[in-house]
């Protein structure tokens, strides 16, 4: 693990300094268009080759040798949305492996009830009621935590809230409520815990999705529009937090999930039900936690969702909704060929 890291570093030290050659000494030389661009052409295909090459390398030998699992024990993890549900056991387990866990909910009671069922067991737990669209409220209490307990060295960013009906069934102020939900909640979120994280060099930001984010579903409108978003938020987190050195050893995890037995989604309907029907939440967060401890950037549920639905996304559109009507079992989309 620590030759790996090693070689990433150096690969990027010299990358850095490549770019600094090219921009301080090569351009003014050779300018920027036309033959005089050919040395540049060269020397960035050549830099391409090799990070191709440290890139495949970097894979076989994960493959053969499977990286160690980060040790959570110490860690200190914030999980909203922690009263049922995944977010519960979310919770449950990581006290188990020995972290901190700070739980976020709207509802008391049952929040409550998850801190002192991790404390029966002698885990480390906190518990705090907080709406987490309400951007002050999160920023307060983020900046409260950090003065009187301590730094967050993890969020899972879990709450949401899902409803089943047509566009025009929705009432505005439900729209609106959604998209904060499910959306704007993690905006807040991060802003509230990543600057700290950024400072300390050291931090991971897990967001749970949904395959709503992946494809869209009809009767789900505002709920997919949501989690389209959230995709594109975290993507670009992960991109900005990769070009900034400094913020290196700054994790970020997207979880997609399918059909969880939390009553949050409708049973499933497709028509290979036998393949895979519903995962139950105790199962759900022991893959996210096992794929959280690997450093994974996506984690799905089930593991072959997200390349099925990226293969049928390269399909032409009237292709694709023909295998979406065959593989749908409940609204029986025999005519609604356009």
């Amino acid at each position: 693990m620590h030759m790996k890291n090693a070689l990433v570093r150096l690969i990027g030290r010299l990358a850095r300094k490549f770019r600094i050659l090219q921009e301080v000494w090569i351009l003014p030389w050779w300018g920027s268009g036309g033959v005089a661009a050919v040395p540049l052409w060269a020397l960035d295909t050549f830099v391409l080759v090799i990070k191709l090459c440290s890139t495949c390398t970097v894979a076989l030998s994960r493959l053969l040798i499977p990286p160690a699992m980060k040790n959570l024990h110490g860690e200190t993890i914030l999980i909203t949305g922690a009263g049922h549900g995944i977010g519960r056991e979310l919770a449950i387990q990581l006290a188990d492996l020995g972290a901190t866990v700070i739980c976020w909910d709207i509802d008391t009671r049952r929040n409550n009830a998850v801190v002192e069922e991790i404390r029966k067991k002698d885990g480390e737990c906190f518990g705090f009621t907080i709406d987490v669209t309400a951007r002050d409220q999160v920023a307060a209490l983020a900046l409260c935590m950090r003065r009187q307990l301590t730094e967050v060295s993890m969020v899972i960013s879990n709450a949401g809230a899902m409803t089943c009906a047509p566009i025009t069934h929705f009432r505005p102020e439900s729209i609106a409520r959604h998209i904060e939900v499910n959306l704007l909640a993690h905006f807040w979120i991060i802003q509230a815990f990543l600057p700290s994280m950024i400072e300390r060099r050291h931090g991971h930001i897990v967001a749970i999705n949904s395959s709503a984010g992946l494809m869209p579903y009809a009767d789900m409108v505002p709920y997919c529009a949501a989690k389209f978003g959230l995709r594109g938020l975290m993507d670009s987190i992960s991109e900005e937090l990769r070009l900034d050195t400094w913020t290196k050893n700054i994790r970020t995890t997207s979880v997609y999930l399918a059909t969880v037995s939390t009553g949050l989604y409708p049973p499933p309907s497709h028509r290979f039900t036998s393949w895979y029907t519903e995962v139950s939440p105790q199962q759900a967060a022991k893959i996210i936690i096992k794929g959280i401890r690997k450093n994974h950037r996506s984690i799905c549920i089930p593991t072959f969702m997200k390349s099925l639905i990226d293969l049928i996304n390269l399909m032409p559109y009237r292709i694709r909704i023909i295998f979406t009507d065959f593989f749908s079992f409940g609204h029986r989309g025999w005519f609604c060929f356009c």
